[in-house]
């Protein structure tokens, strides 16, 4: 349901109240009950400022309408599969793309990113307090990902920040362990027609929105695993768009996954067991997401769709840029590739000390590949 202009705003009012209700009603606990009401209290005070920033928008800044959103390009794949490592290789070429910070898809405004830069640049000339208070929030709410997933409200990231606000991405699983009661917003394209197409226009207007204030010249690169379920709708909003999908074995994405999206539940709903079904949702939203990628991927040409495995991505990250560069046909320039060559030399030294296993979760390895025989037999990943 939406009582607005889609292109103005869009939130799927079901997503949030059923958070609300699950934690302060039907699984009601002291803990819960404040988990459920900070979610709503955030949520509401967001939505009250990217509502009002977004609609001054349309007063200041109108002609962000008229800016074309040509050829995207969309980095996507199950979540732990190198995304994160490729989209930040690919940032490097900042004179074709432009790509979100993580604070642009929490308020996504023209308004809201012109008043960030006006006392940025104040900050700059007082000695930077609020630059060390922003590294000091960034500690606190991200600093137990920093050897899973290192980020900050001030890094590139992708725009799940936005779904997620707009109560369409099953990212609300980061806060609550009823992941299984959000099954619909898996794969998002399943949603009934109205919802999509409110979600099409709002998705629209804010990557016009992003371009508008960061370059509206340049290609828009985004980096987002959870839209593995949102493929045909971009193919819909997009029909140029090209797709860059990763894929890893998913007895270790799996896992992976699991680690990097419960981390919150260790503080949450310490009372949930790692080795218990909750946890093990996460591997059964990892196996539609590979399902899904699979009924996709016939649907895009050669030249806009090329998959790549994430150990070639690790082992040979340069090469592989310049593949999906060749592929995708996308020119490079010499100051593109002297940072790649830059960048890589360095990643290649870097070793992540995150571990996980299937049997932390108590994951079914059987289970896994009689879901996912296809992949497994495709890639050739062993059984």
């Amino acid at each position: 349901m939406n009582f607005l202009d889609a292109n103005i705003y869009y939130t799927r009012l079901r997503t949030h109240f059923r958070f609300v209700y699950l934690h302060c009603i039907k699984h009601f606990t002291i803990r819960r009950f404040f988990i459920g009401l900070l979610y709503f209290i955030t949520i509401f005070l967001v939505t009250i400022i990217s509502f009002t920033s977004r609609l001054l928008d349309e007063i200041l800044f109108p002609n962000y309408k008229n800016i074309k959103i040509k050829q995207p390009v969309f980095i996507i794949s199950n979540p732990r599969s190198g995304t994160t490592f490729l989209h930040r290789l690919m940032c490097l070429d900042e004179e074709k793309f432009v790509y979100n910070l993580l604070y642009h898809t929490t308020f996504p405004s023209i308004t809201f990113y012109r008043m960030i830069q006006f006392f940025s640049g104040i900050d700059n000339k007082i000695g930077k307090p609020l630059h060390k208070l922003m590294d000091w929030i960034n500690d606190t709410l991200f600093g137990g990902w920093d050897d899973i997933h290192a980020t900050g409200f001030n890094k590139s990231e992708e725009d799940e920040g936005l779904h997620f606000v707009s109560g369409i991405s099953p990212s609300v699983g980061l806060f609550t362990p009823f992941l299984k009661e959000f099954k619909e917003l898996y794969i998002p394209d399943k949603l009934d027609n109205n919802t999509k197409d409110n979600i099409k226009k709002y998705y629209k207007s804010t990557i016009q929105r992003w371009m508008y204030a960061l370059g509206s010249d340049k290609v828009f690169l985004s980096k987002t695993v959870m839209s593995s379920g949102r493929l045909e709708m971009l193919h819909e909003l997009f029909p140029d768009v090209k797709i860059i999908f990763l894929i890893r074995n998913p007895y270790q994405a799996i896992p992976s996954f699991t680690s990097m999206f419960a981390e919150p539940w260790t503080v949450l709903h310490p009372d949930i067991k790692e080795n218990s079904d909750e946890y093990r949702e996460w591997g059964e939203l990892g196996i539609q997401y590979y399902k899904y990628f699979n009924e996709q991927k016939q649907n895009f040409t050669k030249e806009n769709f090329i998959t790549i495995l994430y150990t070639d991505l690790v082992e040979k990250p340069k090469d592989t840029v310049l593949k999906i560069y060749e592929q995708l046909k996308l020119e490079t320039s010499p100051a593109f590739i002297e940072r790649l060559e830059k960048a890589t030399s360095t990643a290649k030294k870097y070793k992540s000390t995150h571990s996980y296993s299937l049997e932390t979760y108590g994951f079914d390895k059987e289970h896994i590949y009689n879901e996912l025989k296809f992949i497994f037999e495709e890639f050739g990943f062993e059984k």
